[in-house]
């Protein structure tokens, strides 16, 4: 992540984010390099996760509804054909709460990248769910992700979390090389937080 005198120059320097959904690449722009997040362990374990939190959520529920099996003075006691609205309670609720959960999941393992001459491209199937302009773009390296940050940023709500907006690369094989490519169309590498305090 950037030191914080680079994070606060970049939250005032960037315009509020776009909403129409971008084009995809015409003849005008070039494709240098397309990848996909490596499936490893770390998806393994994300998807683990998941089924965990589902199998508690799915107990929790059943375990609120029991009680009510003995009957209330207000509500008197469910007879057989109370069942099935009772089921459809508990499974209504458990997919409210995990659907979108598993959408961005799904999302984000099933993603495709690409950067063009002019822009850094998240797509999902046919649809574009990310874009950033690669001339003075932000840019920020790790071991596994390359992130960009630009003003008039396009993201899909299956692409935002709880840091701040960025489009990201994520479980990249080589993400040096990615970065290589986006600084020899105009993107700017971030330094690292112990080199931008020294």
């Amino acid at each position: 992540m950037p030191g914080e005198a680079e994070a606060g120059a970049l939250a005032g320097s960037l315009a509020s984010p776009r909403f129409l959904r971008p084009v995809a690449p015409g003849p005008a722009e070039t494709i240098l390099w397309e990848g996909r997040p490596m499936l490893g362990a770390g998806r393994l374990l994300e998807l683990l996760i998941l089924l965990i939190l589902l199998g508690l959520l799915t107990w929790v529920a059943v375990l609120l509804i029991l009680p009510h099996f003995a009957g209330s003075a207000f509500a008197g006691r469910p007879g057989p054909e109370a069942l099935p609205l009772i089921l459809s309670l508990v499974v209504g609720t458990v997919v409210i709460i995990a659907l979108p959960v598993w959408l961005r999941s799904s999302a984000r393992g099933r993603a495709r990248y690409m950067l063009t001459n002019r822009r850094a491209l998240v797509w999902l199937g046919r649809n574009i769910i990310g874009e950033a302009i690669l001339f003075g773009a932000e840019m920020e390296v790790t071991e596994a992700m390359v992130g960009f940050w630009t003003p008039g940023l396009y993201l899909d709500w299956r692409l935002k979390d709880e840091r701040p907006d960025q489009l990201r690369f994520e479980r990249l094989v080589d993400p040096e090389a990615v970065a290589a490519i986006a600084e020899a169309h105009g993107a700017r590498r971030l330094r690292p937080p112990d080199e931008a305090s020294s």
